[in-house]
Formats: C-alpha cells, sequence, structure tokens
C-alpha cells in the first residue's frame, strides 16, 4: 500500500513537473505502482476466498483453491493486472490525445463543403472547372481571387504589425493563398450582418480586413481592437539566391479586426488598393464548392484532379476525424491485452485443473455432474482473471492520468483534457474474464476416470 501511494503521489508530482522530468517521474510512478500491486496479489487472493463463503459451489472452491495454492496463482493474477494495467494507462493517453486534437480542431469550411487550392501555378483553372462540371458541380463553384505569394523562383511572405508590434493570427487556408482580393467580404466568411457592414466600409476605403478565430481570445496574447486602426503589411521574399529573407514592400491602411462565428477560410481581405501599394500579383487561388458533398463524389473529384498537372489539392470539411492510425494502436491495444490476458488465465487455470484431479474424481464419486467439473474450470478462469483485471485497471489509472496532463496541455490557456476509453476498460475488466471463463467452461472435459485414495 506505502508503494501504491508512492506511485500515486510520483504520478501527480510529474503530471505537473516539465516534460523530461515529468516523463521520468510518471515512468518510475508506474514501475513503483505495479510492484505495489504484485506485492497486495496474495493478500486480495485470500480475502476473495473468504468472502467467497456464500458463493455457489464452483466459485466457492475455486476461489478458496487459488487461496490453497497462492504460489500458483500469485503470479498469474498479477500477470493479467500488470498487463490490464499498461493497456489502460495507454488507452487513457492516446484518447486523452485525441480529444485534446478534437478540440483544438478549428474546420476550414462548412460541413460537407469542398475547395480546391491552385496554388501551382502549373494548374490551369479551366481544367479543374471541366472535372467539377463532369462531377455536376459547376452551378456550385465560387472561384476565389486572392494574392499569388509563390512563383518557381522565389516565395513570399505577409507580416501584420501595429507599428512596432506584430499581430499574430489564427486561421490557416485550404486554398492556394489564405489571402482573398476584394471589395467586399466574400459571403463565405462566417460573420455577422453588422461587422460584415463595418468591414464592407473599411474595403471601400481602400483597407484590409482581418479575421480570427474566436477562441483565440482565450489564451494569453490578445490582438489589440482594431476599428479603422492603420496595420502595416510587410512583404517579405525568400529566394535560392538570398542569403536571408529581404523586405520587398510595406504598405499601411486602415483595418478592421473580426471575429469569425463559424469558418473562415481565408485569413484576410485586401483592398485593391491596398494590392496596388504592395505591388503583389494576383490570380485565382482556389475554388470553393458552397454545397454538400457525398463521398462518392469527393472520390471520384479526387483521382480526376489528380491527374491534372499541378496536382491541385481537393479537401472536403468532414470534420474532425480519428486518424487510421490511431484506431490501429487502440485495436493493437485491445488485441496484445486479450492475447496476454488469456495466456496468464489459461496457463494457470490448466494448472489448477491438473492439480485439482483427485477432488473433481471425488466430487463425480459422490454424484456431482459433468457441468460442476466444467464450472469449476470456468470459476478457474473468472477467479484469476477477474481478481487482475480489477486490481490491474486502477494501477492503470495512475499514470495514465498523470501522463495526459502534460500531452494535453494546451500552450497557450493552460487547459488539459483526459479522456477515459471506457469501453476499452470495460473489455478488458470485465468482457475478457466472462469471455475466457466461458471459454473453459465449454471446453473442459466434463468426466474424468475415478480415482482411489490411498492413506
Amino acid at each position: 500500500m506505502v508503494l501504491l501511494g508512492a506511485g500515486v503521489a510520483g504520478a501527480a508530482t510529474g503530471a505537473v513537473a516539465g516534460q523530461e522530468v515529468g516523463a521520468v517521474l510518471i515512468a518510475g510512478s508506474a514501475l513503483v505502482a505495479v510492484v505495489g500491486m504484485i506485492l497486495v496479489v496474495p493478500v486480495v487472493v485470500a480475502v476473495v476466498a473468504r468472502l467467497a463463503a456464500r458463493l455457489p459451489l464452483a466459485l466457492r472452491f475455486a476461489a478458496r483453491d487459488a487461496a490453497r495454492h497462492r504460489t500458483r496463482t500469485v503470479p498469474a493474477v498479477a500477470a493479467v493486472g500488470a498487463t490490464v494495467a499498461g493497456v489502460v494507462a495507454l488507452g487513457i493517453a492516446v484518447s486523452s490525445q485525441e480529444a485534446a486534437n478534437e478540440a483544438e480542431y478549428t474546420p476550414l469550411l462548412r460541413d460537407g463543403h469542398g475547395s480546391v487550392s491552385l496554388s501551382n501555378p502549373d494548374t490551369d483553372p479551366a481544367a479543374v472547372d471541366a472535372v467539377l462540371r463532369k462531377a455536376g458541380l459547376d452551378d456550385q463553384v465560387e472561384a476565389i481571387t486572392g494574392l499569388r505569394l509563390s512563383t518557381d523562383t522565389e516565395e513570399m511572405e505577409l507580416e501584420f504589425r501595429q507599428g512596432e508590434e506584430a499581430l499574430w493570427l489564427s486561421y490557416w487556408s485550404g486554398l492556394g493563398s489564405p489571402y482573398a482580393v476584394g471589395e467586399t467580404v466574400p459571403d463565405f466568411v462566417d460573420i455577422a450582418p453588422a461587422a460584415r457592414e463595418r468591414a464592407d466600409a473599411v474595403l471601400a476605403e481602400g483597407g484590409l480586413v482581418l479575421l480570427q478565430d474566436p477562441h483565440a481570445s482565450e489564451g494569453s496574447y490578445t490582438l489589440p481592437q482594431l476599428d479603422g486602426d492603420p496595420v502595416a503589411v510587410d512583404v517579405r521574399r525568400w529566394s535560392d539566391d538570398l542569403p536571408e529573407p529581404e523586405l520587398a514592400a510595406t504598405a499601411e491602411a486602415p483595418t478592421v479586426l473580426l471575429e469569425v462565428s463559424g469558418t473562415a477560410t481565408v485569413l484576410a481581405v485586401f483592398s485593391p488598393p491596398v494590392v496596388e501599394d504592395l505591388g503583389l500579383p494576383t490570380a485565382v487561388v482556389g475554388t470553393l464548392l458552397a454545397a454538400p458533398i457525398s463521398d462518392e463524389t469527393e472520390k471520384d473529384v479526387a483521382e480526376a484532379l489528380a491527374a491534372l498537372p499541378g496536382d491541385p489539392y481537393f479537401y472536403v470539411e468532414r470534420g474532425y476525424r480519428t486518424p487510421d492510425e490511431v484506431r490501429i494502436i487502440q485495436a493493437v491495444l485491445a488485441a496484445l491485452g486479450g492475447i496476454l490476458m488469456l495466456g496468464g488465465t489459461l496457463t494457470a487455470t490448466f494448472l489448477a485443473l491438473s492439480d485439482a484431479k483427485p477432488d473433481l474424481a471425488t466430487m463425480a464419486a459422490v454424484g456431482a455432474r459433468p457441468r460442476t467439473r466444467r464450472g469449476v474450470a470456468a470459476s478457474y478462469a473468472l477467479v484469476v482473471g477477474g481478481v487482475g483485471a480489477l486490481l490491474g485497471a486502477p494501477v492503470g489509472f495512475i499514470p495514465g492520468v498523470a501522463i495526459s496532463q502534460p500531452i494535453t496541455k494546451d500552450p497557450v490557456t493552460g487547459t488539459t483534457l483526459l479522456e477515459v476509453p471506457w469501453t476499452l476498460v470495460g473489455l478488458v475488466v470485465v468482457g475478457l474474464p466472462l469471455l475466457t471463463a466461458l471459454a473453459v467452461g465449454a471446453c473442459a472435459r466434463g468426466r474424468l476416470p475415478l480415482t482411489a485414495r490411498i492413506d
């Protein structure tokens, strides 16, 4: 119990410590807790035997025989417990990380809508339109004009600042450029009518509209309130011939900063006068498909676009989806835990049945039915697997909860997430012991040859 307490304390300390120190503390605490669990197993097995007084014969016999032969039972129960602890700990860590990824996910488009990125100059917009027309999506197409920031020889990057303070915006874009050009805010940007009216007025004055994720204000970095205030835009050019990026152009324009209620798709909207002052080229940087797209249509369009020059990127917003590799990891955890639990449980059960042959033969001699031996066999498996799983699960929570804190911590807000995979926990703690017991009971021999006792 002291070791278990030390494991909990060490894991709690590691959860709030630095990354490197915390990882060592959590790993060490997990080992300490597992050792503590192993030392507790003999006591738990004895307690289970005492509590089995009112249980049916098969369970009572199996529990008391397990306590009577603890040198055989304890290693098997400890092996099952350690396996369950590892599966639960890793399952909590993976599920918590996925929960954090889902919470941080920002949709680029409205659900089911799509976009085609035309960032590569080799891509022919007419060919893209032909593919969309063939798929029956031509009546839903909206071409987006934006800044062309890349050529075959150089790349350009925009920086926004108010005075000497840089402005860090949080949106990304699925188009060929995150900077749209227009005299009004595009319809696909989700902002309130009053905000849209104000933004259109600033663009009409030759200004600039910046779009911001509404959750960004929860962090430690907060953007200033911009409502027609001047903001400078610096254009920095990169190329293989330049040892370091150089300032290519700069311009200042009245700017309004708007929080987007849903999706933005672009980072900013430039008025034509600002683009002219910066001397940047414009082009059709992408195509929006403003209607739900089916999975079958998405597959057909993606295959057709992949065959075009420039490999235009096709994106359909489906919300956050768990990556396939994470699902594989979860399946492997469940399968590996099941195999190891089955191995330990079956080994201990077969040894116990072998040692108990004289007792089972005596039961048969005094009238026990064949199903009694099957019940005893199933009860052995249930005692070993059930006790091990019930001990291992809480121990697995110790490092699992601790490690979920640093891996899900938001660097801006400092918040953390904890997601327990209850389905996985229920499977290894309840489902596998019951399944093993049923399998052993079904496969066990119901009759044994009678043996004579010699005193």
